[in-house]
């Protein structure tokens, strides 16, 4: 199941509710992570990029229908 959106950067994975609250964070400078994967985290702790996601929720159920790219609205 996904379970909140990421950004990998240099090997780090930042993750919150949505995209844009992570590239907003003000605990960074501005556009720090503008460059980064953006992608969602199991609940295995496991990092998905889009594609992986969609296909990732629509098996667990979280969306009905099969996407190319999973976003965060998608969820909620």
């Amino acid at each position: 199941m996904i379970v909140e959106s990421a950004i990998r950067k240099d090997n780090i994975i930042y993750r919150g509710k949505r995209h844009n609250n992570i590239l907003c964070d003000k605990s960074r400078p501005f556009g720090f992570l503008k460059f980064g994967e953006q992608g969602f985290v199991t609940d295995a702790g496991e990092f998905l990029d889009r594609g992986q996601a969609a296909k990732h929720a629509f098996e667990c159920g979280q969306i009905k229908e099969l996407k190319k790219q999973l976003f965060s609205e998608d969820l909620y």
